[in-house]
């Protein structure tokens, strides 16, 4: 996935209603995936809802970093919507 794509999914994410944090340091939101530059390359991480663990995976490559977090973020937007579906909205 280039940038351009990676943007594009970003911006459909954000109209969708879900939250994230673009290379920022993490939220301190549950939900909220996040990117972000470290000393030794790229963090990409979302705290699991369902325990005390943070999923963190650490890249060199920022192409991959931003691969995981665009999915990342897409999951949301799909949880969302068969939210909606299964509430009726």
């Amino acid at each position: 996935m280039d940038d351009i794509d990676a943007m594009r999914e970003l911006a459909l994410a954000e109209a969708a209603g879900v939250p994230f944090c673009w290379m920022r340091r993490p939220s301190n939101d549950v939900n909220t995936p996040c990117i972000y530059e470290t000393a030794d390359g790229w963090r990409v991480s979302t705290t699991n809802e369902r325990s005390t663990e943070e999923s963190v995976d650490d890249y060199s490559d920022r192409s991959a970093a931003v691969d995981d977090f665009v999915n990342r973020v897409q999951g949301f937007v799909r949880y969302k919507e068969l939210r909606k579906k299964l509430l009726g909205h």
